[in-house]
């Protein structure tokens, strides 16, 4: 049985201490084995002892050190700062973690923690200094890395502020400026249609549709371009949308049937972008449908790695492997026009809005034997499991 100390009266314990407080080679030990730098110094400023971790940080031995003045210690910039210090403690003061920079014998600065104390002879006297060293060189370099770092995001976020307000111009200049002229010429050919028709003959009515198809191609295009850049600003407001509730308005507002909305946890994003991915993903699935086939779409949704995967499956049409990683790019199309109606910039929304808050979308086989396509959204703060 061990025998039980707990009850060592105080001043028993004090008695058995003192000895070793006082034992000057003890406290030799102690300084030889401490992680800091610990020299010393007389009033002259020369160095008159110099601990194992002094050696380590300073890279010389102790029979290299003592005898030397520690002013050889001090790089020019900081040498005056360290005087100051030096006079405040030889006045009696002690001086606790002072940052500043030291001179290594090699010629390399580090940076150094220092507390500096003075030491006192038998009759009260300063009779030198005692400095203990630690070396934060590393801790320096990681706060100026830092430093740098939120510099350059700094940057960074004024850059994205400026290409912003750059997309917005655009999308008034696409609006305007582009859109203008395409209506004017359309207008203009359909008036050289409307007046002149009984003088063209098949060819040139021809001719006249032609551009009269183009010029509506190319302004639906414009306008997809602007529905596109509209999900290309970073960083959307966001608040809790019911996911479940806002698939049943698209599928309302589209006027489907077949449609069947499960249990789909709520995200924490804007309202516009999360209708924008189902009105585009549930709208797919109904252009794309087989022929003669009742319309079957199915939500459903879960948390999954701490963000919200929404699935959205269809009986259509499907795709084929090997385009799966097309579909998602901007104006890609599987199909001929005059198959089905579109620019492509549908899917590359989805996408975008999916890439915009770190998340992803993919398309796989579905269940239901069309396709089945997956997008993660943010969950609720507090929400993901």
């Amino acid at each position: 049985m061990s025998a039980d100390t707990s009850a060592v009266p105080e001043a028993a314990a004090s008695s058995r201490a003192a000895p070793f407080a006082r034992d000057p080679g003890l406290l030799s030990q102690i300084v030889e084995v401490s992680g800091d730098a610990i020299f010393s110094e007389d009033r002259a400023g020369i160095i008159t002892s110099w601990n194992a971790a002094a050696e380590r940080i300073y890279g010389c031995a102790a029979e290299e050190m003592v005898g030397r003045p520690t002013a050889e210690l001090l790089p020019e910039e900081t040498s005056l700062q360290l005087q100051s210090v030096h006079e405040l403690a030889l006045s009696g003061e002690r001086v606790d973690r002072f940052d500043t920079w030291h001179l290594r014998p090699d010629g390399r600065h580090i940076a150094v923690s220092l507390t500096v104390s003075p030491l006192r002879d038998r009759g009260g006297e300063i009779a030198g200094l005692a400095t203990s060293v630690q070396d934060v060189t590393d801790r320096v370099q990681l706060t100026a890395e830092l430093e740098d770092a939120r510099r350059t995001q700094e940057k960074q976020n004024v850059a994205l502020a400026r290409s912003n307000r750059d997309l917005e111009q655009f999308a008034f200049v696409a609006s305007h400026d582009l859109s203008e002229p395409l209506r004017a010429m359309t207008g203009f050919v359909q008036l050289l249609e409307k007046r002149y028709a009984n003088e063209l003959d098949e060819r040139g009515l021809g001719y006249i549709a032609h551009v009269v198809d183009g010029s509506n191609r190319m302004r639906t295009l414009i306008d997809d371009l602007l529905e596109y850049s509209r999900y290309l600003l970073v960083d959307p407001p966001g608040r809790v949308i019911k996911t479940a509730e806002a698939a049943r308005e698209v599928a309302a507002s589209l006027q489907l049937t077949g449609v069947h909305v499960g249990e789909v946890p709520d995200v924490w994003y804007d309202e516009t972008s999360v209708l924008a991915v189902l009105y585009n993903l549930i709208g797919n699935a109904n252009k794309f449908r087989r022929p003669e086939v009742p319309l079957r779409v199915e939500v459903t949704g879960r948390i999954e790695d701490g963000r919200v995967l929404v699935c959205v499956d269809d009986n259509g049409i499907g795709i084929e492997p090997q385009y799966r990683d097309r579909v998602f790019g901007m104006f890609a199309r599987l199909h001929v026009r005059e198959a089905y109606t579109g620019t492509g910039i549908g899917l590359a929304i989805v996408q975008q809005v999916a890439e915009r808050s770190d998340g992803a979308a993919w398309v796989e086989e579905s269940p239901l034997g069309g396709c089945r396509f997956c997008i993660t959204l943010p969950t609720v703060p507090g929400e993901a499991a």
